[in-house]
This record gives C-alpha cells, structure tokens and sequence, in this order.
C-alpha cells in the first residue's frame, strides 16, 4: 500500500472523494438565514451606508440586542403579541448565531 500524506487525497477517486468533502449544498458552511433575518441585516447595512454622517465610529451594531429590546416593548396582552415577541426574539437569536 502507498503511504500517502494526511491530507493527501489525491489516490480517490471521484465518488470516494465527494462522499468525504461534499460539495456544492452539502457542503460544510454558514447555515443560511431566513429571509427575515437577512432582512433586518440588509436594512441595517442599507441605513449605515446612506448615513449623511461619518458612522466609522460605532463599535457596531447589534440587530439582535435592537430586536430584543424591540421584543421586551411588546405587552404580552394576547396571543398575537406573544407571536409578535416570539418573532422577535426568534430572529434575534438566529442573528446572534449567525455571526
């Protein structure tokens, strides 16, 4: 048998090596977010660089601390608040998780 190096994987053939390293959506990566995640994403970034002042300064912006403090604003008086906060704070953590 021929002593290949640790990350050598050039003795596999083509089905041994994308049953190891999958590729294309099977690939290992960032897990997508859900399109109301990526929302509040887009409109921060949209917001910062339309800013008519120099906003370099901010240490950054937390989606998911606005979300959170957004969510604890919400009086639970019925169910489609509690759904409302629900969101909130669903996408909050989603973001938190995704970077």
């Amino acid at each position: 048998m021929t002593n290949h190096l640790p990350n050598d994987l050039s003795h596999l053939s083509d089905a041994e090596f994308n049953s190891l390293c999958p590729q294309g959506e099977h690939a290992p990566g960032p897990v997508p977010i859900s399109p109301a995640a990526q929302a509040v994403l887009d409109t921060i970034n949209k917001e910062l660089d339309e800013a008519p002042w120099d906003v370099s300064f901010l240490p950054g912006v937390s989606a998911a601390a606005a979300l959170r403090a957004a969510a604890d604003q919400v009086v639970p008086s019925g169910l489609e608040q509690l759904g409302i906060r629900y969101e909130l704070l669903r996408i909050a953590a989603e973001l938190e998780a995704h970077g």
